[in-house]
């Protein structure tokens, strides 16, 4: 009686080489508080801020820590140099401990700004706030994850040789002179983290979208310095002042060096 042999199908070996890849690759380290602190000391020139009032609105806890809707809120008048000049949030367990920083200008209409991030554990998210008057304070909120933002370890090409981002923008088409206008903007990118690795194990090199600028006929309305823990297809949605028909200028640059553009206009009535 010859022996039952059970063959594999070329599919399987490489599904079965894939799981292994997949278990011995190593994990990504965390962050930690003192790199945090580090971080702060280096952006604001103080390790560490009083607490102060802000608002930072996201969920306390979710599913998936892909990508987590956040907004912070700075209450004050927005009038003279009562206003956030530099808004900064920070993971304490992530891998790297920056996550975006948010720049104001006197042509912001609010103290807001709303982004998705990646979280990738239980922790405490850190954001620092540096008013134009020159005041630095600081709020932290704790979040949780089930499934951290780390969790998939292996990437295929997300960038093919005729890759180009779709960009998107919302604003209003018209707006009273001197009132508000609500700004949303997205683009359509991966936001390669260089935290994971093809299918041979070598790492995937970091490939984001790491600044946004708003222009507001020319003058630099808005602008934010974004880190590789801001989800893939990054939102912004923030405000702007309009005191007459004004052109709004965005750019995305990429840290491939590429700056991809897109304009809208806001008649004022």
């Amino acid at each position: 009686m010859k022996p039952v042999t059970h063959g594999m199908s070329r599919r399987s070996v490489l599904l079965a080489g894939g799981a292994s890849l997949w278990s011995a690759l190593p994990s990504p380290a965390f962050a930690t508080e003192s790199e945090v602190s580090l971080a702060i000391l280096q952006d604001f020139g103080q390790a560490d801020a009083p607490l102060g009032n802000i608002e930072i609105d996201m969920p306390e806890y979710s599913d998936s820590g892909k990508s987590v809707p956040i907004s912070v809120t700075v209450p004050c008048s927005m009038q003279g140099l009562d206003y956030p000049a530099t808004i900064a949030v920070y993971a304490e367990h992530n891998p790297r401990p920056r996550i975006i920083r948010a720049e104001f200008t006197p042509i912001s209409a609010r103290p807001t700004f709303s982004t998705r991030v990646r979280i990738n554990s239980y922790q405490d998210v850190t954001v620092v706030v540096k008013m134009a008057m020159g005041a630095v304070f600081k709020a932290v909120r704790k979040v949780d994850v089930t499934y951290g933002a780390c969790e998939e370890a292996v990437a295929n090409d997300q960038f093919p040789p005729d890759w180009a981002p779709r960009m998107r923008v919302a604003v209003p088409q018209s707006v009273v002179a001197g009132g508000t206008a609500e700004i949303r903007a997205i683009i359509g990118h991966p936001m390669e983290t260089g935290l994971r690795h093809n299918a041979t194990g070598l790492l995937v090199p970091v490939r984001i979208t790491e600044r946004f600028r708003c222009y507001a006929n020319g003058n630099l309305a808005f602008s934010v310095k974004l880190e590789p823990a801001i989800a893939a297809n990054p939102y912004l949605g923030f405000f702007l002042k309009i005191d007459g028909s004004t052109e709004i200028a965005f750019e995305w640059f990429d840290t491939s060096g590429d700056i991809y553009t897109e304009k809208a206009m806001i008649s004022a009535t």
